[in-house]
């Protein structure tokens, strides 16, 4: 889900129509007025920046962290820009794979080989990712997925493991091209798309927003609160903070495990509403922005999850780290 642009930029201008002169009994002390902050997005045109993004879980269970360095290279659209993302390296578990080696991906099955691609996304001229290109062979190798992924095991394929895949992946693949940037992109969709956003430097800004997503067929509401404020060195940093409603999210998740149910794919012994008697959901981004790109510096996304079951609460976190590294 891209939370960040919409919301964010709703919030800005709610604040900035019901913002009020409050007058003071006297007269007030001279004081510099706030910085209006205006983020560019001027990205450079074929000249590839890298990236590393560092992707954190955390579960009871243990830790995982995958880092992958990517290249970025812009060019110029008539609507806005064309970004290549070029995946260079993957490491986890002490091993780096370098994917500039043709060994190394001829190691791949095909129906996995292609998300170690470089992918073409379309950009407004805000830089908010507004379709994949080439959507259709991504389909299709989600399609195949399950089955790919059941043969690396090695073992007899577990037919109630692949159904739950297939229930999982469906309504990814039933996405369109402009919706498959938020689903199938990991990090970069919050971290671009606030071009041209106007904000009083430090005001904080609070709104009701509505949040598409591929499991629900209208959008779920969340509250968000967000500022932006100037750094010492002149880079631009932005705060948000996004809370789904509690309830909503926990029906959504219970129609996600009917679904399941239906296709034997839930092993659950009892009932769903009984076993998930709560579920929230908080995300939270920081970023600090280069003042004439408007391009990350560094930039985090923090998702923070809670499910309450009869036997207590269990809390988890997905944490991406995206650091530009060159030039």
């Amino acid at each position: 889900m891209n939370l960040a642009r919409p919301v964010l930029l709703l919030c800005a201008a709610l604040w900035f129509g019901t913002a009020a002169t409050v007058l003071a009994k006297d007269p007030p002390a001279k004081t510099a007025a706030p910085e209006t902050i205006t983020i560019p997005f001027a990205p450079p045109i074929d000249a590839p920046l890298t990236y590393r993004l560092r992707f954190e879980r955390k579960r009871e269970s243990g830790d995982s962290v995958i880092e992958v360095d990517q290249r970025l290279t812009f060019a110029k659209t008539e609507s806005g820009y064309a970004l290549t993302l070029e995946p260079l390296s993957i490491g986890m578990a002490g091993q780096r794979l370098e994917l500039a080696d043709k060994r190394v991906l001829d190691d791949i099955p095909p129906a996995l080989r292609i998300y170690l691609l470089p992918v073409v996304i379309e950009l407004d001229a805000t830089g908010e990712m507004v379709r994949m290109r080439n959507w259709e062979a991504m389909q299709e190798s989600l399609r195949d997925m399950p089955e790919a992924t059941g043969r690396l095991s090695g073992r007899p394929v577990n037919e109630g493991a692949l159904a739950a895949m297939r229930s999982v992946l469906e309504p990814y693949i039933n996405s369109t091209a402009e919706q498959a940037p938020a689903l199938m992109i990991r990090g970069w969709p919050a971290m671009l798309g606030y071009g041209g956003g106007q904000f009083v430097s430090g005001a904080v800004a609070e709104g009701d927003v509505e949040i598409a997503t591929p499991f629900s067929p209208t959008p779920i509401p969340a509250v968000s609160q967000g500022s932006v404020t100037r750094t010492r060195e002149g880079n631009i940093s932005l705060v948000q903070t996004t809370r789904i409603d509690p309830e909503v999210m926990r029906m959504l998740m219970l129609g996600v495990i009917e679904r399941m149910r239906t296709q034997a794919a839930w092993k659950g012994t009892g009932e769903p509403a009984n076993e998930i008697r709560g579920l929230e959901v908080t995300d939270e981004i920081g970023l600090t922005l280069d003042p004439v790109t408007g391009l990350p510096i560094i930039g985090h996304t923090k998702r923070l999850t809670s499910v309450t079951t009869p036997t207590g609460s269990q809390v988890g976190g997905e944490i991406t780290t995206i650091t530009r590294i060159a030039p």
